[in-house]
């Protein structure tokens, strides 16, 4: 900051040269920068730099770092004022005219801010250039002739309004003294209105005599306070009237209006009232603006020159005027008249008419209105500068801003008064969130408030942090053998959550031995992996490759993953004879002299480089079977399965063939030459006395592991059948029977007592429920069939096998289970079955040795002697159909028999 001393010194030098230089002021307050100007300064004067205020600077001798630079934040520095991003210098483009860049306010100052960016740091300036007046405007007039006219019966100290002077300058470059020129009658007065302006007013110091004088030429000078004062002059006429007995009255000589800057146009302001005591035409008043009212004045306002209603014309704005002020003359109509003069004061009230303007300034790059942050952007990070106006005052000037949308990772601090920055709260993710929507709210404390919303968009810009993905660590393929070059094998995708380059990927097929680049496959930018070469199955079974994605970013980032291509047999093998060694395909075999059958001569051994079925072998006799030879499908044995006639040939030709399984099958043969030779045959080497192969070792395995599983299969059965038995011995009631269910059953024969009787399985007159009064006994009347065997039961065909009394009393329990001894034989009786559909009970059949009236008896005799024979058997039409279907169903109890005896069939 220049001391005062100095200052004074500029202001000297400035009047001794006459001409214009530039002070230059810098003041550094909380990241505030002020210059100072003088106008009319001529470009590209330097106003100053800003890399002189940053905090930080990597290199104090150097004004231009490479990765920082200064942004202009504010929408418009003026025109006259050059921006410099390297180094924030700043320097004027153009002649500076304060008048045209703020009028008549005391201070021009332009406002801006500036942002210092580097990789490590930012700062915020906030810039004000202030533009100091200097004295390049005189005084001027309206008009260079001015006429006005007094009554020569005036009194001393009347006042008649002159034309004002203006000076576009302000402060004491504006006009300060107004001189009239030398005469005895008249001086002026000057006078400060309220918005600062001077005027002055001719007031009369000596009586006039329109006789001895008409008139006066008098030359009115308006000064100015520069160094050096410039002044304007307007020559002035005044008249001398005759006099005129009365001069209007105003009701008050000054008035003060209170006008709110939204009052409607044509609305009435103010109702003057002057009274002259005259009659006639000397009594009319008439009223009109005095001659300092400026052009300006007379746009706003309307003066009613019969009424005197002072009405507003045009709106007004408090931001643009705050006060104005008025002068108003009433005169009569007589000859002669003297007017009379009062001052109107009207003072604009502000209302809050003028929501908040809300200007946002990007310190990023801008397309299309939405700016673009990386999201590689920290925390507490200058994104963007809010500059907030309302144009109102007081209340309704004061303006709360908020930010909404910016999810937790966006807030807004204030920077100083009006200004607001928006900055980074958290790190950034765009593959979370792509895109901002903020809305910045500016809102003013008038009443009703008024309220400004913007929309201020921020878009991601992509780094790369993030790899290549895949969806899997290991990847298989699958390709036959003998495949041409270029063969598609599989397809392996990775996906990249970043964008553009970032995410676009590359592939790359690595072999897991070597690392290098595979010589087996390659890989397109699709992911599809093609055979670079033909496979042999039985050189490589398996391939174990490493595929490597990687994205174009920077830096480029990779993952990798295991590719596993399994190779496929093909049948491109035939089979290899090593035994017996062949010589052009044939081999000579010595065959003994009367060899039995079953002697083996030789064996063909082969093999088969391919795998599965490509490699099962097949041996057979093509041709000389017919001699007595066969050979071992399997093992490839050759032997002798008849008798030979050795007498007969003494060399013998067999062409054996080795058939694969594949598709197709390929085949080698082998000719076998045998030669009688006088050699005993081997005791040990018979194709029916060696020991078992292979073969029939695991087919009797496989024998015996079927006989077992079926033997535990059947113990299982027996016992579940057991225990269900032993379970319905202990419940009450009746076993469903064989054919109770929709079809009609088939008749069955019953041996009852000592004579037989054919009976159905299901009869409707017979109920096959319990008769409800327990289980027979001896004893009780269920056990009584004396009446039932008086009965015919032949006409019962649908009599089940149970005795009289069961049948007459319901079927009881123990009609289906009677009492046996321990030792006893078994009897077939029937055991409790689901019903079927066809309910066919077949006849069981035992073949007796003693008579049936022997061993059978009455049950009511003494049941530890006797007891009661049943046997169900099939009617005589059926006996030979169902002879060879005999099924038995064994009871839960046997029924016992005294004497040894047998059952035949009935």
């Amino acid at each position: 900051v220049h001391s005062n001393r100095r200052e004074k010194m500029k202001c000297l030098f400035l009047c001794t040269l006459i001409c214009i230089s530039l002070v230059s002021q810098v003041v550094s307050e909380e990241r505030t920068v002020r210059y100072k100007i003088y106008e009319e300064v001529r470009p590209p004067t330097v106003i100053g730099t800003l890399a002189s205020n940053v905090t930080w600077t990597p290199d104090k001798t150097r004004r231009t770092f490479p990765g920082i630079r200064f942004k202009l934040m504010s929408p418009s520095t003026g025109s006259f004022i050059r921006f410099r991003e390297s180094d924030g210098r700043l320097t004027v483009e153009e002649r500076v005219d304060r008048e045209r860049i703020c009028k008549r306010n005391p201070r021009c100052v332009i406002t801006f801010d500036v942002a210092f960016v580097s990789a490590e740091q930012f700062e915020l300036f906030h810039v004000e250039v202030e533009v100091l007046d200097v004295n390049d405007n005189s005084p001027v007039f309206p008009r260079t002739d001015c006429t006005v006219e007094i009554s020569e019966s005036a009194a001393l100290g009347t006042r008649v309004a002159l034309d004002a002077a203006e000076d576009a300058d302000v402060g004491s470059n504006s006009i300060q003294t107004y001189h009239l020129s030398e005469n005895a009658h008249f001086s002026v007065d000057v006078i400060t209105r309220v918005d600062g302006v001077k005027y002055a007013d001719l007031v009369l110091v000596k009586e006039l005599d329109r006789e001895s004088r008409a008139f006066f030429a008098l030359k009115l000078v308006a000064a100015d306070g520069g160094n050096p004062a410039k002044s304007g002059a307007t020559n002035v006429t005044v008249k001398v009237k005759d006099a005129n007995d009365n001069s209007p009255l105003f009701d008050h000589s000054h008035y003060s209006v209170d006008v709110p800057e939204d009052t409607p146009v044509d609305s009435l302001l103010l109702d003057l009232n002057a009274v002259d005591p005259d009659e006639g035409l000397n009594g009319k008043v008439m009223y009109e603006f005095g001659k300092q009212v400026t052009t300006k004045i007379r746009q706003l306002f309307k003066l009613d020159y019969k009424t005197g209603h002072l009405t507003l014309q045009n709106p007004v704005d408090y931001e643009d005027e705050t006060t104005y002020e008025i002068d108003v003359q009433a005169s009569d109509l007589g000859h002669n008249p003297v007017p009379s003069m009062c001052k109107i004061i009207i003072n604009i009230r502000d209302v809050n008419d003028n929501p908040p303007e809300i200007i946002i300034t990007s310190i990023t790059s801008v397309t299309d209105g939405v700016a673009h942050v990386s999201e590689a952007t920290g925390p507490d990070i200058l994104v963007a500068l809010i500059s907030i106006k309302d144009k109102d005052t007081g209340a309704n000037g004061q303006v709360s801003c908020t930010l909404n949308g910016g999810h937790g990772n966006f807030r807004l601090k204030r920077a100083y008064e009006g200004s607001y920055t928006i900055a980074t709260m958290a790190p950034l993710d765009r593959e979370k969130i792509a895109e901002y929507n903020l809305t910045v709210v500016a809102e003013d404390f008038g009443v009703p408030p008024l309220r400004m919303v913007t929309h201020y968009i921020i878009r991601l810009t992509d780094v790369n942090d993030n790899a290549p993905t895949f969806s899997a660590k290991i990847y298989e393929g699958f390709i036959e053998e003998n495949q041409l070059p270029g063969t598609y094998i599989t397809t392996i995708l990775a996906s990249d959550q970043d964008s553009g380059l970032n995410g676009e990927i590359t592939y790359e097929l690595f072999d897991s031995d070597t690392n290098s680049v595979s010589r087996f496959a390659i890989m397109n930018q699709a992911g599809n992996v093609y055979a670079l070469q033909s496979f042999n199955y039985e050189v490589t079974k398996r391939l174990d490759l490493r595929v490597q994605a990687s994205d174009r970013g920077w830096p480029q980032l990779h993952n990798n993953a295991v590719l596993i291509i399994n190779l496929g047999d093909q049948n491109d093998n035939a089979p290899s004879i090593s035994q017996p060694p062949l010589v052009n395909g044939s081999a000579e075999i010595q065959l003994p002299k009367d060899a039995p059958p079953g002697y083996i001569v030789t064996r063909i051994v082969a093999k088969d480089s391919d795998a599965g079925l490509n490699a099962e072998l097949t041996y057979k006799l093509y041709d000389g079977g017919d001699f007595g030879f066969a050979i071992d499908p399997n093992t490839g044995e050759i032997y002798i399965n008849r008798k030979i006639a050795y007498d007969e040939y003494d060399l013998w030709k067999v062409l054996a063939t080795v058939n694969d399984n594949g598709h197709p099958s390929l085949t080698s043969t082998a000719t076998i030459h045998f030669t009688l030779t006088e050699s005993a045959p081997s005791n040990g080497n018979f194709y029916d006395e060696r020991e078992d192969g292979e073969p029939k070792q695991w087919t009797l395995i496989l024998i015996l592991a079927l006989t077992s599983s079926s033997l535990l299969f059947l113990a299982i059965l027996s016992f579940i059948l057991c225990k269900s038995r032993k379970n319905g011995q202990k419940r009450q009631g009746y076993s469903t029977l064989p054919g109770y269910g929709k079809d009609n059953a088939r008749p069955i024969t019953v041996w009852k007592g000592n004579s037989m009787m054919t009976i159905a399985v299901r009869d409707p007159q017979i109920s096959g429920k319990d008769s409800g009064k327990g289980d027979s006994d001896a004893n009780d009347s269920d056990s009584d069939i004396s009446e039932g065997l008086k009965k015919d039961y032949t006409s019962y065909k649908g009599l089940w096998a149970c005795t009289s009394e069961c049948r007459i009393l319901g079927h009881s329990d123990r009609c289906w289970s009677p009492s046996v001894s321990v030792n006893s034989r078994h009897l077939s009786t029937f055991s409790r079955t689901r019903p079927s559909s066809q309910a066919t009970l077949q006849r069981s059949s035992y073949d007796t040795q003693t008579n049936r009236s022997v061993a059978l008896h009455s049950l009511t005799e003494d049941q530890q002697s006797q007891y009661d024979y049943i046997h169900i058997c099939s009617p005589q039409s059926q006996r030979r159909q169902d002879s060879e279907n005999i099924v038995f169903t064994h009871s839960t109890k046997p029924i016992a028999t005294e004497s040894p005896g047998r059952f035949t069939e009935a």
